[in-house]
């Protein structure tokens, strides 16, 4: 693992465009600055083992991941109660760029691993869409799901940037982009 310069923490609700919004900052920055880490990614990889699953389905958007999404949030919820820090040292051991962009935060655990390990070079960004917007992307409410804290853990956590996502251009989302892309160029310019 590279010790990286920046780490945009990115959390928010189903179906946001999380990984949408990752994806515009590192066309921004470019890929050989930036690198995008999923903590989910390793839940998913750990859940497929001990299930004997297929874990290239698990990371897609399919009705085969949301069959064993309850149980996966379940297997999540155990490691992170014994040792809260896991899936981030996993998700984060093989990292090598300047910049991380962590897409799945979902508790204050999450982001005190990071914020705690990498003082200074965190930055804690919130995706938000409509409920409606939500919807059009393929969301619907699943109790057990919608309602836990993988969901709803950082529903209150004062982030750093808000970014809203619902598609139209003129909702705020290029300006998010902007200041995002802004506060890793500076702490790069700082770093070298």
């Amino acid at each position: 693992m590279t010790e990286p310069r920046a780490i945009i923490l990115i959390n928010g609700k189903r179906k946001c465009g999380k990984d949408y919004l990752a994806s515009k900052i590192t066309e921004k920055l470019g890929p050989a600055t930036c690198e995008i880490l999923h903590l989910s990614t390793e839940i998913k990889r750990e859940y497929a083992q001990l299930h004997n699953l297929d874990f290239e389905l698990l990371l897609t958007d399919s009705p085969y991941k949301d069959v064993y999404r309850t149980e996966m949030i379940a297997l999540g919820e155990s490691r992170r109660n014994a040792d809260p820090g896991h899936y981030c040292q996993l998700a984060t051991q093989h990292a090598s760029k300047q910049c991380w962009l962590v897409v799945d935060n979902r508790r204050e655990t999450d982001v005190e691993y990071f914020k705690s390990h990498y003082p200074g070079k965190c930055l804690v960004v919130r995706v938000t869409a409509s409920e409606e917007v939500r919807k059009v992307r393929g969301w619907s409410w699943k109790s057990g799901v919608d309602d836990a804290t993988s969901e709803c853990g950082l529903d209150n956590y004062q982030s750093d940037v808000t970014v809203c996502n619902n598609g139209d251009l003129s909702d705020g989302f290029l300006d998010g982009i902007r200041l995002v892309v802004s506060w890793v160029e500076e702490r790069l310019k700082i770093s070298h």
